[in-house]
């Protein structure tokens, strides 16, 4: 019988401060034509307004994590991570959270920059590892942190689309031990025909004459918004989800109909109800797909890991449910994952 590998636990961590959709009319007259009865923004997001954001969710997110598995530093060989947003550039948190939870110089950090869909890639990744017997307890961190201070990466308050990034963080333990669900599948496919389209980029405040942009220096922000991309995403965007799901599934032996639940990376309301569309008219429901878009936004990283510990810590989860993870990075990337839910 093959190893089952998965995880042994899930954990959010998110940030107290909310900012409602009602606080930013300011940006409704600056959405572009081509996308002004498409664009909705979230209800609320959360923000966490500190220079050192990233690190204060990676180092919570983390200790929540082994808290909850009741496992120390000297029970974890690996640490992988990612955050999108932050005062740096490089490096990445996952050498902050060795650090400020007391890991051993021979544990291992790998900074993964798959953008919003690392959490999948990691995931994989340690799967992978465990099979080749290379480590056997790997904590995967993913942090969302866009209204900094200061940094280079970080929120515009002049841009619609900015608006639409929210605060967070998700974090599991990949193992073969104690788990909660098994992977089963994965599957990847690359559109790299966006690399110039959606990606991150630095510049000034994109409508540096209002109030909110005053003080703002150059910073990093993501692009998704753009004309050439929205037309792309007029061509591809009801066979994304789908095609996906189906070569997920394929791999796994299962059928479409054995769905159960859709963890979906959730970029834009505009962006992402075409997958729905498409996957509905092939006979997935879309009361399948999960989302909190009206509660957190674009969470880009850290949006399965966030919802999935959400609706497992409400009992919303059954065991044996058939569970797929579906995202899409910066660059194009755009991995899914195939588990099942064991309680």
């Amino acid at each position: 019988m093959a190893k089952k590998i998965g995880l042994e636990a899930v954990v959010n961590y998110m940030p107290e401060n909310v900012v409602k959709a009602s606080d930013l009319d300011y940006l409704v007259p600056l959405i572009p034509p081509m996308v002004k009865d498409k664009l909705k923004f979230p209800d609320e997001v959360r923000r966490l307004k500190d220079n050192d954001a990233a690190e204060i969710l990676a180092e919570g997110v983390s200790k929540k994590l082994l808290d909850q598995a009741e496992l120390g530093p000297d029970d974890i060989d690996l640490i992988i991570a990612n955050n999108c947003g932050g005062k740096y550039t490089v490096p990445m948190v996952g050498g902050y959270i060795h650090w400020k939870l007391g890991f051993t110089q021979d544990t291992p950090v790998f900074n993964l920059s798959n953008a919003c869909a690392s959490f999948v890639d990691a995931c994989w990744m340690a799967w992978n590892f465990i099979l080749a017997g290379t480590y056997k307890r790997i904590l995967v961190a993913t942090v969302s942190a866009w209204d900094t201070k200061g940094g280079q990466v970080r929120y515009d308050a002049s841009d619609p689309f900015s608006y639409l990034m929210g605060d967070g963080a998700g974090a599991a333990i990949v193992s073969d031990e104690n788990l909660i669900c098994e992977f089963l599948a994965y599957h990847n496919r690359t559109f790299s025909e966006v690399y110039d389209l959606c990606g991150a980029d630095i510049r000034c405040p994109l409508n540096p004459q209002l109030e909110e942009a005053a003080g703002q220096p150059e910073m990093t922000s993501y692009l998704y918004g753009t004309p050439e991309f929205m037309e792309w995403w007029q061509v591809h965007g009801k066979t994304f989800g789908i095609d996906g799901l189906r070569g997920a599934m394929e791999k796994a032996g299962l059928a479409l109909a054995d769905i159960d639940m859709i963890f979906m990376h959730q970029p834009a309301d505009m962006l992402y109800t075409p997958w729905m569309d498409g996957a509905e008219e092939a006979g997935v429901a879309k009361e399948k797909w999960i989302h909190t878009w009206d509660k957190y936004g674009n969470l880009s990283n850290a949006v399965v890991p966030v919802n999935l510990a959400e609706y497992h810590e409400a009992g919303k989860l059954s065991k044996g449910d058939i569970q797929v993870w579906i995202t899409i990075g910066a660059g194009g990337h755009a991995p899914t994952m195939v588990a099942r839910w064991l309680g």
